[in-house]
């Protein structure tokens, strides 16, 4: 018989069936839908190449001042040429600098905030990239005192600027510096760093990256390297090269690499760099819904198993009739593959519907959520995983197919499952509730850890504080407002608002600053001379700024409006730092020095007060030191914080609008509350807990699902038996607790199965975990108590359907 015929077959025998086609469809369509919107993530994220010419040759280098706990201290200008010129096996290396600008343009387009990478010119040689307006930026465009010109990402240009064919050679400020646009990348993802950036420029359009101290300095270090390998290089012939000649720099400037902070040098591909954070996550996560398949499969199997049963005795006079068993067995194949298409279809169905959702929760762990799509290899991988599951529920070993030849008598009576069927089934079941007992404890440790997560005192307080970005433009055109101005002109006026209790400016609010870096620390009058290296951050604050955070003043006094540019440098520092450097002395009132990677100590600053410690990094990170300085005298940052007695929605737009009153030409951008910021720095555990959630409730719903139909088949099967029982005396509670008995047996093994599973996937996700060990008794009992629960609640239908066995009729029946 040929396909067509066996198709034929299968849409009819799929039509007489319509309740178990159903179930197989939606059961089929939820697995392989989860599967293939987490695939689509998974395949973008860390399968598919970057978007980048010989993307597997782009290699990424880091400098780490593993001593001091810096991951990657970049590169000074001095060492890039060292590498550029020393390491054999790099092709070309290209210079990096992540920079935000303040943009302004004479064409009425508002002021606003871009992301800009400081690049060469080979740059974009090296990554693919190529204009589809204009030019790319040149070797002309390297050399000191050159035009300061800027190529456009195609969606910035689409955004920005209407994709307007004529902006080339249109001239825009960025941050006082006017630059010429030459040219539009073409379409697709740009990023180099950690953000998607805007647009591309040559280093003349930002002054710090020409100044005397970037230039002639091999410790300012502000730069990302990246380099391209020669033809025939090997990745690790590159590291060991590049290794050696960073042993042999630090021989060389003992001064630019102190050995109290562990320099150190790495050379790793930049998409496996890129993916360092997301890959564990990701990885985790397929396997959860990996799990929740192999839980759909075993459903499937035994609801298969259950239908060829009862079909006995129709494949048995089929057989008789002279068809073959590889000819009944092909028919199976053929009903199976069309119910898995049909799942399939569903499946991609339930894929489209997530794929916004999927790409949100991934753009907390990468720049790469764009990419995410039902591309090739993910809807090949939907139809393998479809038709896979079509022909291994059709081929498993046991499935009955058809009686021996002849046994007619047996089929035209009652099929009855064998002993060795009856414990697949039983097999299956406890299966699905081992893996359902193993995703539920991983989802409840994420919950508990979330729950850990959001008591935390972040040491300030969240309620009724806005914040924004109000960054000076620099613009030549319209009045400028001095930071120093900004800040008297919103004390004035945005405290007469009614509802405003404070107002502040500081270079960041809780939760947006850059990770803190070391810093060497001197006492003055310490018992020794040498300073002391401290990771630690910096923030100049406005009078003003703890009041707005409700931040705790332990000792001493704030910041107030007397520490002006004319008086002492004064500082508050907070608990920990104070712990650090002092000790159990006093520090209110004496002095300190700092600088960064060992150059010149600045001037000394009196202590004025010690704040609490709060964790303005991370919830789920130790506080950080932090040295509060004087804006008027450290200078002003461009984050303003007010403070409301009621909800300030209200008031963020009235203080925005103040802010452009004042200075047209400023942008003012990111206004968020403070309790925005804390749910979006609690965000990837909430969303975990919650993807992780929805896919244990899922797999505990098809387990369920699983111990009902097999119990239930049990029933239909032990008719007869229950009607004995019950006709000589035994009463419908004794028939109720059979049932459930065998409920619990299955839930007993599966118990003792999941546990183990449950403890090596705790392990796995233990990186994902907030104050909670992964082992934690009370998670794996209440799982357990969830399963248990459930599996005996599924138990309890067939059960009672069991009681209601009519004696007569049962022995009639048999």
């Amino acid at each position: 018989m040929g396909i067509r015929h066996h198709m034929t077959g299968a849409l009819r025998a799929v039509r007489r069936n319509p309740g178990y086609a159903g179930a197989f469809i939606l059961t089929l369509g939820l697995a392989i839908g989860v599967n293939t919107a987490v695939f689509s993530v998974v395949h973008a994220v860390l399968l598919a190449p970057l978007p980048f010419q010989d993307a597997d040759r782009i290699v990424y280098l880091q400098q780490p001042a593993v001593r001091a706990g810096v991951p990657n201290a970049t590169f000074s200008f001095h060492e890039v040429a060292d590498y550029r010129d020393g390491v054999p096996s790099f092709d070309q290396v290209v210079e990096f600098g992540d920079w935000t600008f303040s943009v302004v343009s004479s064409d009425g387009t508002e002021p606003h905030r871009a992301i800009a990478g400081l690049v060469t010119s080979n740059y974009f040689e090296v990554l693919g990239m190529r204009p589809a307006l204009g030019r790319a930026l040149t070797v002309q465009d390297d050399q000191p005192g050159a035009e300061a010109v800027i190529v456009l990402t195609n969606r910035y240009w689409t955004r920005v600027f209407g994709a307007d064919p004529a902006v080339l050679d249109r001239v825009v400020e960025l941050s006082g510096q006017r630059a010429r646009i030459v040219g539009v990348l073409e379409p697709g993802s740009h990023y180099t760093g950690s953000r998607q950036q805007d647009f591309y420029a040559n280093y003349t359009t930002n002054d710090h990256y020409q100044s005397a101290s970037m230039l002639d300095s091999r410790t300012h270090r502000m730069t990302d390297v990246f380099a391209r390998l020669a033809p025939g290089a090997e990745l690790e012939t590159a590291a060991r090269e590049a290794q050696t000649l960073a042993a042999t720099l630090r021989q060389e400037y003992p001064d630019a690499y102190p050995e109290r902070l562990g320099y150190d040098l790495t050379v790793s591909r930049w998409q496996d760099e890129l993916t360092r954070e997301a890959r564990p996550v990701f990885l985790l996560l397929m396997a959860t819904v990996g799990a929740v398949l192999l839980l759909a499969c075993a459903n499937l199997a035994n609801l298969t198993l259950t239908r060829l049963v009862r079909r006995q005795g129709e494949l048995a006079t089929r057989g008789a009739l002279g068809a073959s068993p590889a000819e009944l067995r092909a028919g199976l194949v053929a009903e199976n593959v069309v119910l898995a298409l049909a799942g399939a279809a569903l499946g991609l169905v339930f894929a489209v519907l997530s794929r916004g959702a999927l790409a949100a929760y991934a753009a907390r762990f990468t720049v790469r959520a764009d990419e995410v799509g039902l591309s090739a290899p993910v809807l090949a991988f939907t139809l393998a995983v479809g038709i896979g599951v079509a022909v291994l529920l059709a081929l498993l070993p046991g499935m009955p197919v058809a009686p021996a030849a002849g046994n007619l008598s047996v089929a035209a009576g009652r099929a009855t499952g064998s002993r060795a069927r009856k414990r697949v089934q039983r097999g299956l079941v406890v299966t699905q509730l081992a893996l359902s007992f193993a995703l539920l404890t991983g989802a409840g440790l994420l919950v508990r850890s979330l729950l850990a997560l959001q008591s935390v005192d972040p040491g300030f307080d969240t309620d009724n504080v806005v914040t924004m970005e109000a960054f000076q433009s620099f613009a030549a055109t319209g009045p400028q407002l001095s930071n120093d101005d900004l800040f008297r002109h919103l004390r004035h006026d945005v405290m007469s608002f009614p509802g405003v209790r404070a107002v502040a400016i500081a270079s960041f609010a809780p939760l947006t600053g850059s990770n803190p870096v070391a810093w060497n620390f001197a006492v003055e009058g310490g018992e020794t001379d040498e300073s002391q290296s401290v990771l630690a951050a910096f923030n100049n604050v406005t009078p003003g700024y703890f009041d707005a955070l409700g931040m705790t003043l332990l000792r001493g006094r704030p910041i107030e409006m007397m520490d002006g540019p004319d008086a002492e440098p004064v500082v508050v520092v907070s608990e920990s730092l104070a712990e650090t450097l002092f000790g159990a002395d006093e520090p209110v009132g004496r002095r300190i020095a700092w600088s960064f990677s060992g150059g010149t100590m600045g001037e000394w600053a009196r202590i004025v007060g010690v704040v609490a410690d709060g964790r303005q990094f991370g919830l789920d990170r130790d506080p950080v030191p932090v040295v509060y300085a004087a804006a008027e005298q450290a200078g002003y940052g461009f984050t303003v914080i007010t403070a409301t007695t009621g909800d300030p929605g209200p008031l963020a737009r009235a203080v925005a609008d103040r802010i452009h009153e004042a200075d047209p030409t400023r942008p003012v951008d990111r206004i968020r509350t403070l309790e925005d910021l804390v749910a979006d720095d609690v965000a990837p555990t909430r969303l975990n807990a919650t993807l992780f959630g929805v896919f244990a409730a899922l797999a505990l719903a098809i387990a369920a699902v699983g111990v009902l139909g097999v119990l239930a088949f049990s029933v239909s099967q032990r008719t007869r038996e229950f009607g004995l029982r019950m006709a000589i005396g035994a009463d419908r509670g004794m028939v109720l607790r059979s049932v459930l008995r065998e409920g619990l047996l299955l839930t007993g093994g599966a118990l003792v199965l999941g546990g183990a599973a449950a403890w090596l996937g705790a392990r796995a996700m233990g990186g994902l975990l907030f104050e909670i060990e992964p082992f934690d008794l009370t998670t794996f009992a209440l799982a357990g108590l969830a399963l248990a629960v459930t599996a005996l609640a599924a138990a309890f239908l067939p059960a009672l359907q069991a009681t209601k066995v009519d004696p007569m009729q049962a022995m009639r029946s048999e």
